[in-house]
């Protein structure tokens, strides 16, 4: 992947890290700007405020002392009080009287004519003079330099305005604590990004090295290395992902197994069909090529070489007609018509079908049930030609005299036939194989057989659901087993 995944992680991550500190720096910005100018107009407010108790007090000492009439706003000891006040407020302190139209202010400033106050000024002094306090910006132009005024009305001892306290504050202070918090903030905000983009890598190498492990292993799969396994053990979706290809692995070398098992499958069925189809045909042109070059004349020998290739000809057709009989069943879209059918009614007619063939090698059939009716689903024709098989069998490898046994049993949910024989057995090395294909084993009442029985059998009985089951001991008996359930 070429750590692709990781960059646009890191990417998404520093972006998204970056746009949220804008947002924050903005908003702080913002926030902080207004918050602090709420202070420090509500301080200023309450500077005014106690300025004007104190000279509303003092004005109220001086009338009683010197008397009404006088102006006390150009008394020296008011010149006094204001300079100290100036002192104490640490911000340019004014007193309007609006009557004298005359403007006191702290000693070593610069004196301000009423007329030279522009009309935004005046509106303010105005509104103070009408017993509200005024917040305003108008003054910056007189002071010199960004400012904001709060004025407050002094009252006199009958409730009337006298006078107006205007508090200017110069701007550059709350500038400088903006500029200070925005310091702040940026390198909070830097020491937060270099810290969550190292945070951003890990957790991105962290996130892809399982994706690496299963780039990886599906490379290896698509290699043909089904053995390759992720070895990723996550309880989240990705997890999950590796669990699944793991499991994907699994079944795709369980698969080539199958695959491999197939074709060699393929190539032993060839070379089976090859082998017991050239025997017939090479009798049947062997005795043909006799018959037509003469070789043969006498009448008693043509009519022998007659009957062989009539037995073989028998024994091609019989082998092709098993071959497209397996082939049927072994073909999972070929369909069998089951139906609701009484088992012990199939046995019974298979039983009377291969009576006959028992009859001439003097076999006695021995047919017992437990009972009359054993409903199944089935194929009616499939499950007389699975027992029919295992009953030629059993009669073709008995003894002249002897007897075979057919029995149906009920054992709680389930029905078992049993066919059993008294004849030569099958050994522990044939055992493994009586339902492959084309097997045979070496006995000589076995020569004329195709191999393919009980391979046809066995199939029926896996489309059935059947299973089978055979107990053997050579030289002695034989039992072949079906259980429905």
């Amino acid at each position: 992947m070429n750590d692709k995944i990781t960059k646009r992680l890191v990417f998404f991550f520093t972006s998204t890290l970056v746009t949220f500190a804008l947002i924050v720096g903005i908003s702080f910005l913002m926030l902080f700007s207004r918050q602090t100018a709420d202070i420090y107009r509500t301080e200023l407010e309450r500077r005014a405020m106690t300025i004007t108790e104190a000279l509303s007090n003092y004005l109220v000492n001086e009338d009683s002392t010197r008397g009404m009439g006088h102006n006390q706003f150009q008394s020296v000891g008011f010149g006094t009080y204001l300079r100290l006040i100036d002192d104490v407020a640490m911000n340019d302190v004014w007193i309007v009287d609006k009557n004298a139209q005359t403007i006191a202010v702290g000693r070593g400033k610069n004196q301000i004519s009423y007329s030279a106050l522009p009309d935004s000024a005046i509106e303010v002094i105005a509104e103070v003079f009408a017993g509200e306090r005024a917040f305003s910006e108008s003054f910056s132009s007189l002071l010199g330099s960004p400012s904001i005024t709060v004025g407050s009305p002094i009252f006199s001892t009958d409730g009337q305005v006298i006078a107006a306290v205007l508090l200017h504050a110069q701007t550059q202070t709350l500038t400088s604590s903006a500029k200070e918090g925005i310091r702040i903030l940026f390198l909070s905000l830097v020491v937060a990004l270099l810290l969550s983009f190292l945070i951003a890598v890990l957790l991105s190498k962290r996130f892809t090295k399982p994706l690496q492990k299963m780039e990886v292993t599906t490379r290896q799969l698509t290699n043909g290395d089904y053995l390759a396994q992720t070895d990723i053990i996550q309880d989240d979706e990705i997890g999950s992902l590796a669990h699944h290809i793991d499991i994907l692995a699994q079944k795709l070398h369980k698969a080539s197994k199958e695959s491999a098992q197939l074709e060699q499958l393929r190539k032993d069925y060839i070379s089976s069909i090859s082998h017991e189809l050239r025997t017939p045909v090479t009798v049947l042109r062997g005795s043909l090529e006799a018959l037509c070059d003469g070789v043969v004349y006498e009448p008693e020998k043509v009519e022998a070489y007659h009957k062989e290739m009539l037995t073989e000809s028998i024994h091609l057709e019989r082998m092709v007609n098993d071959l497209l009989e397996l082939s049927r069943l072994q073909n999972p879209d070929y369909i069998i018509e089951k139906s609701e059918l009484n088992l012990p009614d199939v046995v019974e007619d298979a039983v009377r079908s291969i009576r006959h063939i028992a009859e001439d090698k003097q076999i006695k059939l021995v047919y017992e049930t437990q009972g009359t009716t054993f409903p199944v689903i089935g194929d009616y024709g499939r499950l007389r030609q699975m027992f029919l098989i295992v009953l030629d069998n059993a009669v073709k490898f008995s003894d002249k005299s002897q007897q075979v046994e057919v029995t149906i049993e009920s054992k709680e949910q389930s029905c078992h036939v049993s066919i059993a024989n008294h004849g030569i057995g099958i050994s522990e090395e044939d055992m493994p194989h009586i339902f492959e294909r084309f097997y045979k084993s070496d006995d000589e009442k076995n020569r004329k057989g195709t191999g393919l029985g009980l391979a046809i059998a066995k199939h029926i009985a896996d489309r059935h659901g059947i299973r089978i089951y055979v107990e053997s001991e050579q030289g002695n008996a034989t039992r072949f087993t079906f259980v429905f359930d």
